[in-house]
């Protein structure tokens, strides 16, 4: 939906005192229509609403409360449309771009508003054409101090849903569905819904109204990532600030907890609990957000990660998640969204705080309300991966504390877009890892988790044998990509094998079972060995005392330490070679 007016060039308009809109709807005498009101009428709504007309201020204003049907348990709608079904009549718009609303709001933040219109049917209540549309607060027509909603005809459908009103079949998928110039010559209705989005709602409307528009290529400068490494989205410098909205675990009885100070160092501090919600016996969540769905950030469009300056007291808490909206009519739910980890990050020594960058490639907008966690990666689906266009429009952007039970502690410095450019360099290779490993690891190339990392390199050369990514692990939680334990023998003793000359290096389960096994991997993202497992006379410790190498030279992983003793914390690359 376009919101700027700097974006486009008005070209066919008629004269008048609102200058460029043409009306087709309004409350001053010359287009004046009777209104219709309904509220819920079937199905034992409970949504209401009602509507006063200002003869002086030639205005209309709209309020009410879209509630719950108790027999469907989803929202309701009201609906104020002009009450004449066929016999309405209304200019001829044909030859138009955009259907046009000058309105107001007291409750910016409410998501169900969506404008109707009625053309060559006898069945306007479910024919008739349907968009959602949101109020842009900084879109305001200068001379009549209203908010410009410009809404292209291509964003109508007349095949939508009679329970949500969102379309069955949007315009952009199947162009019957579209409005025609027929249509936009012979509107017989119009009309306004809050639908499927429970809440208060307030509209003070001044009219509606088609125009003609035309694209214009010039566009207002932004900043962009031309001229800097990190492009700040979100910082508490008041050089890119937002108000902040916090929210705990607002239903089914959740009980986590957080809040958040503004430090005079310029960073927020945010600390909570992840609590476990007693209906659903599962981790609940605590969210810390910019407040306005729809803020305007800065173009991230060409970047390749999302980034942040972070700080915790609690690095190992595994539930952190970020998001962002962009796009949408419904940024709690649709927004994208990816993991995070502290421990991934990397000491930025100008500022003190870890970045820790999260490419584009792993967030989806396709996610569990109940997890946070993804139904569908952007590595299997490209409809669910940000687009340019979505970095380009971010309106939205928050961190997450969910899915995982614990206290949690975050310094946030700020929210950043960054570029992170291949670069062409001598691969100094310690070793070369087998061409047929287990697992299909070879089918993984190193540009996919790694910074700088190259589609002409394999992931498990670049992890196991060359040393430019000798600080880098494998991706967390890669082996369950590979199916690790679909692929084991769950009763018995299983061996892993150097991915380069093949000899044994651990054999799992030893000294505890095989449930115990795929639990601690799974606690901590990689595979995860014990004592007896590890067959140490191919095993070598680097220098630095944490580093596992074979005996073959090929770098396994680190040995880390956590509440049950040591472990190894190996790459499943590194590990999953044929036995010579």
């Amino acid at each position: 939906m376009h919101f700027h007016q700097s974006l486009f060039l008005l070209v066919a308009t008629t004269s008048s005192a609102l200058g460029s809109y043409s009306p087709l709807w309004t409350f001053d005498g010359s287009n004046d229509h009777k209104v219709k009101l309904v509220n819920d009428p079937v199905m034992g709504g409970q949504s209401n609403s009602d509507y006063t007309v200002d003869d002086d201020a030639d205005r209309l204003n709209w309020n009410g409360e879209v509630k719950i049907v108790p027999s469907l348990s989803a929202p309701g709608f009201c609906n104020l449309e002009t009450s004449k079904n066929y016999m309405d009549k209304f200019p001829d718009a044909s030859g138009s771009t955009h259907l046009t609303l000058l309105v107001k709001t007291t409750t910016p933040e409410y998501n169900g508003f969506k404008v109707s219109f009625a053309a060559d049917t006898i069945n306007p209540q479910f024919k008739c054409f349907k968009a959602d549309f949101v109020i842009d607060p900084n879109s305001v027509d200068e001379e009549t101090g209203y908010n410009v909603v410009r809404i292209p005809y291509n964003e109508f459908s007349n095949n939508w849903s009679s329970y949500t009103g969102e379309p069955i079949v949007k315009c952009s998928d199947d162009a019957s569905v579209c409005p025609s110039e027929k249509n936009k010559k012979d509107i017989q209705q119009l009309g306004l819904w809050a639908e499927g989005a429970a809440g208060v709602f307030n509209l003070d409307l001044l009219g509606f109204y088609f125009e003609t528009i035309e694209e214009n290529t010039i566009e207002e400068p932004t900043p962009t990532l031309a001229n800097s490494d990190l492009l700040a989205l979100w910082t508490f410098d008041g050089e890119n600030e937002h108000e902040i909205k916090l929210t705990n675990d607002p239903v089914m009885g959740g009980n986590s907890v957080s809040n958040y100070t503004v430090t005079e160092d310029n960073f927020v501090e945010w600390n909570g609990d992840c609590k476990i919600v007693p209906s659903l016996s599962a981790p609940g969540f605590c969210n810390l957000e910019s407040k306005k769905n729809y803020d305007k950030f800065p173009d991230a469009s060409g970047a390749t990660h999302l980034s942040m300056l972070v700080k915790s007291s609690t690095p190992d808490y595994k539930g952190f998640k970020v998001s962002f909206a962009a796009n949408t009519l419904n940024p709690q739910f649709k927004s994208f969204k990816a993991d995070f980890f502290i421990n991934d990050g990397v000491l930025d020594e100008d500022t003190g705080f870890t970045k820790v960058s999260v490419p584009f490639g792993e967030f989806s907008n396709n996610w569990s309300s109940y997890t946070g966690e993804p139904i569908v990666k952007c590595s299997d689906d490209a409809s669910v991966c940000p687009t340019e266009k979505d970095k380009q429009k971010i309106q939205q952007l928050g961190l997450w504390a969910e899915g995982i039970e614990g206290e949690f502690n975050l310094e946030i410095l700020g929210m950043y877009a960054e570029t992170v450019k291949a670069v062409e360099s001598v691969k100094e290779s310690t070793c070369t890892v087998q061409q047929h490993l287990l697992f299909k690891i070879t089918e993984s190339s190193a540009d996919v988790g790694l910074p700088n990392g190259t589609a002409d390199e394999s992931l498990a050369q670049a992890v196991c044998c060359d040393s430019q990514f000798a600080a880098y692990p494998e991706p967390r939680n890669f082996y369950l990509d590979h199916q690790l334990f679909a692929r084991l023998d769950k009763n018995g003793v299983n061996t892993f094998y150097d991915s380069s000359c093949g000899i044994p290096v651990m054999k799992a389960p030893i000294g505890r079972t095989y449930e115990e096994f795929k639990e601690d991997t799974s606690e901590h993202g990689w595979p995860s060995f014990r004592g007896e497992e590890i067959i140490e006379e191919n095993i070598t410790v680097g220098e630095d005392g944490l580093t596992i190498y074979s005996k073959c030279g090929t770098k396994l992983g680190t040995y880390e330490t956590d509440d049950s003793g040591t472990r190894a914390c190996l790459d499943l690359v590194c590990i999953a070679g044929q036995e010579q």
